[in-house]
């Protein structure tokens, strides 16, 4: 209620500036008569006294209202005696002017309203003011119909595709949205006093319906024609002409917009329905607001994207049968080549000519399915009717997107493309790198699976691999076994050469050249220490440690030869005392 209030003695006060516009003393007599039955009574000035600070504010008020609007009669003069641009920029001043003059109203307002709570009576305050009041409507009416004439004529020969066209059309529409909200004030302010201003709201309800259906038509011819543009550009790419065509289109979408909304928001308060209105501008516009929806308008909306799918699915249920059946033996038929290239290429990388690791086998076939199933796709959506442009575009922009958020992960695949590239292991290799030692399982781009030697799956990115040592200990066929044995001091060297180099001999996965080596090497703190070092094949590295490690100590044993390890004497002293 106190919001009600409010915005009632706003639109009173609003009111003030209207009566004061200039060339209404001739019409009094005759629209005093129609907007109001009520019999004028004389004012008689009050004596002078001693106005209280309230009224004093009141009255200073009006007199501020009063130089406003002295300044906009100014303005009429000079604008009936102008032409041309000088016409219409003294026009551009009047709407300056005005929002002005309703800045000053508003600060009334807030004086006019603490007038009435300490006690005030607004009409005895507005009595000296009731026959101008009561004149404004006919002025008011009088301007709209001048401004509707002026945008009838001026829109015959308007082309608003041009961009003096467009700036005509919308300063002539924004003429026609003040006349509208200020004749909707004045209804307001008139009959919160108490005054009848039937005339003025019967226009209002005959005229706001007009100006409704001239504005969505407004919105429908734009939104046409942006479509039409659009399928021009769409084969005339880079067209300037084309393109400042459109960006025209789309300012005076938004200006016609914005002046319909206006208009609803004065139509709903006469009982005028607006609901399809309210429709069309989510429709135009794609945006959802508070103001525009209410349950009538959302029921609308879905019940009509219903019945256009359901219209459009009768319509063209055969046409989709059939394009589904293409698009699913598109994708059949691109399935089939895919498994054809990868059985080609698969006997290509096998040919004894063709030197490829494993990783990258595995790679081109993975990559060559997925490469040639992706063309398959993009050529059934083109025989959907989906244009390959903009999807190419978006993925364009979707990768971008997705690349930056995931840095990391494109510094895998760069170490992916690297290892694939430089080959410093393959699949079945035994390496250790990133603190790790097991065998290679299975490699992508971005990671790669390391099975241990306890049997343990660890998934390592492949730039962690890459930034650091890579141990491969299988890339090489023949590696050789290093190994220490230690006799004692007192045993025959000769004789430990001899054995030693005879179990090597004798070891079938020996290999004799490069010719296996054994050599004193150290004399230590407890032994004698050898070094043994034959070669063997890279898979049978283990098999060779292990036998000649237990050979040797079943040899040395049965030779006599001993096998020390450290030992220690402690001596004990006693001294002179014990």
């Amino acid at each position: 209620m106190e919001v009600r209030n409010f915005v009632t003695r706003l639109v009173i006060v609003a009111c003030l500036s209207i009566w004061l516009v200039p060339a209404m003393a001739a019409e009094a007599v005759d629209d005093v008569a129609a907007e109001s039955t009520q019999p004028v009574s004389p004012v008689v000035p009050e004596q002078k006294e001693e106005l209280d600070p309230a009224k004093q504010h009141i009255l200073d008020g009006v007199a501020r209202i009063k130089e406003r609007a002295e300044g906009l009669r100014g303005l009429d003069k000079a604008y009936a005696e102008a032409s041309g641009e000088a016409r219409e920029s003294i026009m551009l001043q009047r709407l300056d002017r005005y929002d002005l003059l309703v800045s000053e109203l508003r600060e009334f307002s807030s004086l006019a309203s603490a007038y009435r709570e300490e006690g005030g009576d607004i009409q005895t305050l507005l009595a000296a003011f009731r026959d101008k009041l009561l004149t404004t409507g006919k002025k008011l009416r009088a301007d709209i119909d001048a401004y509707r004439e002026r945008f009838k004529q001026n829109g015959e020969d308007r082309d608003t595709q041009t961009s003096d066209g467009l700036k005509d059309h919308i300063f002539d529409s924004r003429l026609l949205d003040m006349s509208y909200s200020l004749l909707s004030e004045y209804v307001d302010v008139v009959e919160s006093i108490g005054y009848d201003a039937g005339l003025s709201r019967d226009y209002l309800t005959q005229n706001l319906p007009r100006r409704l259906e001239s504005l969505a038509g407004q919105l429908r011819l734009n939104t046409q024609r942006e479509s039409e543009r659009k399928k021009s550009l769409a084969v005339k790419k880079g067209d300037a002409e084309l393109e400042e065509t459109l960006r025209l289109i789309g300012e005076k979408q938004e200006a016609d917009t914005k002046s319909l909304q206006l208009t609803i928001s004065i139509a709903g308060k006469y009982g005028i329905e607006v609901a399809d209105y309210r429709k069309l501008i989510v429709q135009a516009t794609g945006e959802l607001s508070a103001e525009m929806l209410d349950m009538n308008v959302i029921h609308d909306l879905f019940r009509e994207w219903w019945l256009n799918a359901k219209h459009s699915i009768q319509s063209n249920i055969t046409n989709i049968f059939f394009k589904a059946v293409v698009f699913i033996l598109i994708l059949l038929l691109f399935k089939g080549l895919a498994a054809l290239a990868r059985r080609v290429i698969l006997s290509s990388v096998k040919s004894a000519k063709v030197n490829l690791s494993v990783l990258m086998q595995e790679m081109l076939l993975s990559m060559t399915s997925r490469i040639i199933m992706m063309l398959g796709l993009l050529v059934a959506l083109a025989q959907m009717g989906v244009s390959l442009g903009p999807v190419l575009a978006g993925m364009g922009v979707v990768g971008f997107v997705v690349g930056f958020a995931l840095q990391d992960t494109l510094g895998n695949f760069a170490a992916g493309v690297m290892i694939l590239m430089y080959r410093p292991y393959d699949v079945g290799d035994f390496v250790e790198a990133s603190g790790v030692f097991g065998k290679v399982k299975s490699m992508n781009l971005v990671s790669t699976t390391i099975l241990t030697i306890d049997n343990q799956t660890l998934i390592i990115p492949n730039n962690k691999i890459w930034g650091d040592v890579i141990k491969n200990v299988t890339a090489q066929k023949v590696r050789r076994v290093d190994m220490t044995f230690g006799i004692g001091y007192r045993d025959d060297i000769p004789h430990a050469e001899r054995v030693l180099g005879d179990i090597l001999e004798k070891h079938e996965k020996v290999l004799s050249s490069p010719e296996p080596i054994v050599k004193l090497h150290l004399l230590g703190e407890s032994s004698v220490d050898f070094v043994v070092r034959p070669w063997a094949k890279t898979e049978d590295y283990w098999d060779v440690y292990w036998d000649v490690t237990r050979e040797v100590k079943m040899r040395f044993d049965a030779e006599g030869i001993s096998i020390p390890f450290p030992q220690r004497d402690v001596h004990l002293h006693k001294t002179a005392s014990e």
